[in-house]
């Protein structure tokens, strides 16, 4: 089990080549359980070898608890199993693609 620090949306996070932003947080049901992940979208507009972006998926895990902590600097957490078995992530890969095609799939 390790802790999910829920995400603040639309918020530019700058990087050495431009920035991303969380645009959306969702749950998922997958064989009866449920799922925390986070939808954003990187630019890359101040690199040298040109500009581009994508949209990414971050699959935290399943589910324990939701929205129960507060870090001491006020961050929302919720507790969250990590997602380990290929099979699994293969599954959820197929319902993420057809959600949201073209998208950079990763589980944390």
């Amino acid at each position: 089990m390790k802790y999910y620090m829920h995400k603040e949306m639309e918020k530019e996070i700058k990087t050495i080549s431009g920035y991303f932003t969380y645009l959306e947080e969702e749950r998922l049901c997958f064989r009866g359980r449920d799922i925390v992940y986070a939808v954003g979208v990187g630019i890359v507009d101040n690199s040298c070898c040109g500009a581009g972006g994508g949209r990414f998926i971050e699959v935290a895990g399943y589910i324990v608890s939701w929205k129960d902590e507060v870090d001491k600097i006020g961050n929302v957490m919720s507790k969250v199993n990590p997602i380990e078995a290929e099979e699994e992530k293969k599954g959820i890969r197929v319902i993420l693609e057809k959600l949201y095609p073209h998208s950079q799939i990763n589980f944390c």
